[in-house]
């Protein structure tokens, strides 16, 4: 008979929103790896409070922990309580979520990077929907593909724009691009502080793209998309120069009018694109940055990431239908 082999449970204890403590319990088991997943599975909801339970140096949010779950970078954390236990290598064991002191487990899942698109129904929100961490795996070198993420997510419907010659809704939309990646990079800030946009152009562009200044492009912003005009507060006092767009092979002649300048539209989104590609470098220099990526960029939402929900039917559909939600 086979002999009896450690099992653990392990703990993640989440409170107000962020994760405070790590716990185990070791259990001997015998039979096939299916049974004491089985047999933890049935323990877990029974025995967190007596498990052995270590506090965090400093409290991670839960958005955090969720983006390493997403990328299956937790494993590490979990390393100091299976030395403590001497549990070996490789040890059989599972997690369970524990928060505000009640155990919740909505779905079980393999170790290892979440796959949210395979989770049931409801789980991660209403329908199905690709997950872009694994759609966009290069099958060749099995790394991400950011760029073609990027292009599919917003510069296939800005070039569409451009090349049907909506140019004002295509700088709109250039305008709101930043605004997301600003944000992916830097995160939300107070109103009085330096606007993440600026600091995203400051750091990833030229000096200036297109012949425009971080703070010209910020006021061409705030102008565009909140009233379709080109003067902003700060623009109509005189504090910073008027952008006014173009589009032609030629360069528009310099503005006599050193508050007047004339921005080239088609070079305006190629400096962008120059601006993504550094941007993108910087994840293969600082690949730590990957979880904060993971972390906001799950709140974006795309037309190119639809939800498809499938509807009851109805006696005015007769069959039952996909609605693109």
């Amino acid at each position: 008979m086979k002999k009896h082999e450690p099992v653990y449970n392990v703990y993640t204890y989440f409170e107000s929103g962020e994760l405070r403590a790590l716990g185990i319990k070791q259990y001997y088991r015998q039979g096939s790896d299916a049974k004491k997943v089985a047999f933890l599975q049935e323990r877990a909801t029974l025995d967190f409070s007596a498990a052995r339970r270590v506090p965090l140096a400093r409290p991670m949010p839960r958005e955090q922990y969720h983006a390493m779950e997403r990328l299956g970078e937790t494993l590490h954390m979990f390393e100091p309580l299976f030395a403590e236990v001497e549990a070996g290598v490789a040890p059989l064991f599972c997690v369970t979520p524990i928060v505000d002191g009640v155990p919740t487990i909505d779905v079980s899942v393999p170790l290892g990077p979440l796959d949210v698109s395979k989770l049931p129904d409801g789980v991660a929100g209403p329908g199905k929907m690709d997950d872009y961490l694994f759609k966009y795996i290069d099958e060749e070198t099995r790394t991400f593909d950011m760029p073609a993420l990027i292009h599919d997510d917003y510069f296939k419907a800005i070039r569409l724009l451009f090349n049907n010659r909506h140019f004002i809704s295509c700088l709109k939309l250039l305008m709101s691009f930043l605004d997301t990646i600003a944000y992916v990079e830097f995160g939300d800030r107070a109103p009085r502080e330096t606007p993440v946009f600026i600091d995203w152009l400051r750091t990833f562009t030229d000096q200036a793209s297109a012949g425009a200044t971080p703070e010209e492009l910020w006021e061409f912003r705030n102008s565009l998309l909140h009233m379709s005009n080109l003067e902003s507060r700060k623009v109509a006092a005189g504090k910073v120069a008027k952008l006014t767009p173009y589009v032609g092979a030629q360069d528009h002649p310099s503005s006599t009018d050193p508050m007047v300048k004339y921005i080239n539209v088609y070079q305006l989104i190629e400096a962008v694109a120059a601006a993504i590609q550094r941007w993108i470098v910087s994840y293969n220099e600082h690949p730590e940055k990957m979880r904060t990526f993971v972390q906001r960029y799950d709140r974006v939402v795309s037309d190119d990431r639809q939800a498809i929900v499938r509807m009851p039917a109805t006696s005015e559909l007769g069959d039952s239908a996909n609605a693109n939600c």
